[in-house]
């Protein structure tokens, strides 16, 4: 009978400490979140000690919870015409691309995202990519507790910036246009 009360009372303490936790402090992550704090910034805003890993699943799942994460495109990318692109110099590349989201609106544009896929984060070839970017782009990147499949962020601003400096480098990085009905890829060749 004990073991039968231990499954119950540990799932409350857990909901319970789930919920004291969400209302002290999952408002204020979804706020700092939503006004563009990286993870580890908000976790050095935070009043009280908060484990990272914490801060960044409440922060991955508001990204969810928001469209900004996607596990899979609203449509299908084989119904998507593809568009090659040439491997190019990021200046020529982000106002093809910024004109590409303003027509379709930022709700309709996403970048593919490897990152939970490759060993981007860790040493090695990839992770000498993230070296291309500032330091508050990799940690926005960091701060998103990537999943081992391939996942979509909408193409906003910051996305735009950070996918155009490493599209070149990181294999696997596509950008879709739902409205226009495009799937950008980025040549690796050159023909």
């Amino acid at each position: 009978m004990n073991k039968k009360k231990e499954p119950a009372n540990k799932y409350f303490q857990e909901a319970l400490s789930d919920f004291v936790y969400d209302a002290a402090s999952g408002r204020a992550i979804r706020h700092l979140a939503d006004t563009g704090f990286t993870t580890a910034q908000i976790v050095r805003q935070l009043n009280y000690p908060t484990p990272f890993a914490k801060v960044q699943h409440t922060v991955t799942r508001h990204l969810r919870e928001c469209g900004i994460l996607l596990d899979e495109l609203p449509a299908a990318s084989d119904e998507l015409q593809t568009v090659i692109l040439n491997k190019d110099l990021p200046e020529k590349l982000y106002p093809l691309l910024a004109e590409r989201t303003l027509q379709n609106g930022e709700e309709a544009s996403y970048v593919s995202c490897p990152f939970g896929m490759q060993d981007v984060f860790s040493s090695g070839k990839d992770a000498s990519t993230l070296f291309l970017l500032t330091g508050r782009e990799r940690e926005y990147l960091e701060g998103i507790a990537w999943e081992q499949k391939m996942m979509y962020h909408r193409l906003n601003r910051r996305m735009l910036e950070i996918s155009v400096q490493i599209a070149a480098e990181v294999t696997g990085i596509c950008f879709y246009f739902l409205k226009s009905g495009e799937k950008c890829v980025i040549s690796h060749s050159y023909l």
